[in-house]
């Protein structure tokens, strides 16, 4: 590999074994954004993590209807699931942390460039280990993770296609009202994501 290949592999990709890790791989464009909503006022409006509302975050005292000024969250892993229900690793430079709330004020994040195998896919798996909101008086409150982190499971409504050379443009819907809640004088985190494929090419 040519000096100039290596720079430029490490441009671009920002990755470890950029030739051999995405050889043969096409590209996925991943926007975070947001859906409009409010914050939840109990954890039993938050939706599902890991298909079961049971599992939960906690901890840092809030009061019904407090408001945030900020949610940054820290993204460890993205995977998808094929047609045949293999979960496969997007290959892409993680972690990043991303201010959620950004993206409900209307900020939207493109993640790094990232690369899944030639194929058909119905479900992408978001996976954080660390959240930290900041208050109105900023005061700054960590929630504490279950074990592993949190797992946002988010279903495709319409499969979208990966292909080799081509890239392919998805954005996670962020939504703000049923991720947050205050339960028992605790936050809690609960995230959730709506998928919305916008186009390929």
């Amino acid at each position: 590999m040519t000096l100039r290949r290596m720079f430029t592999c490490v441009s671009l990709l920002a990755i470890a074994g950029c030739g051999s890790d995405t050889a043969g791989k096409g590209r996925v464009a991943i926007v975070m954004s947001a859906t409009a909503g409010g914050v939840a006022s109990a954890a039993a409006s938050a939706g599902l993590v890991d298909g079961s509302a049971s599992t939960s975050s906690s901890h840092g005292s809030c009061a019904p209807g407090q408001a945030l000024q900020a949610a940054n969250a820290t993204l460890s892993s993205i995977l998808a699931r094929t047609l045949e229900g293999k979960l496969t690793d997007v290959t892409i430079a993680l972690p990043v942390t991303v201010d959620l709330l950004s993206l409900v004020n209307g900020k939207d994040t493109t993640l790094p460039v990232g690369y899944l195998p030639p194929g058909t896919y119905d479900q992408i798996v978001v996976v954080m280990t660390k959240v930290e909101v900041t208050l109105l008086d900023r005061t700054k409150v960590a929630i504490t993770p279950p074990g592993g982190g949190w797992t946002a499971i988010v279903p495709v409504a319409q499969p979208f296609t990966v292909v080799d050379g081509q890239t392919t443009t998805i954005t996670l819907n962020f939504r703000k009202d049923l991720s947050f809640g205050c339960g028992s004088g605790d936050w809690e985190f609960h995230p959730r994501f709506e998928f919305d494929h916008k186009h390929g090419g």
